[in-house]
């Protein structure tokens, strides 16, 4: 037997599901993309309702304020996304 043989495709089918699965994930992260573009004004203005809910509290207890980090708002970034996507 050849090596040949091996290396080629056994079952098209799965081949083929395999590989649009690959491809429509780009197609998705596009989608979030162009989402995160035409919501951005949003975000930045719940962004800064959540920071500013929080150093309120955090005041009234007698705690610093928090600093966030360019992190912290790209996870906030996320969920916010995800909230609105569904």
């Amino acid at each position: 037997m050849s090596k040949g043989s091996k290396s080629r495709i056994g079952n098209q089918k799965t081949f083929n599901e395999g590989w649009d699965r690959i491809f429509n994930k780009e197609d998705k992260m596009s989608s979030k993309n162009d989402f995160i573009e035409q919501q951005q004004d949003s975000i930045n203005e719940e962004w800064y309702k959540y920071c500013h809910e929080i150093q309120e509290v955090r005041r009234k207890y007698g705690m610093p304020d928090l600093v966030f980090t360019p992190n912290d708002k790209e996870r906030f970034a996320i969920s916010y996304i995800e909230s609105h996507l569904i």
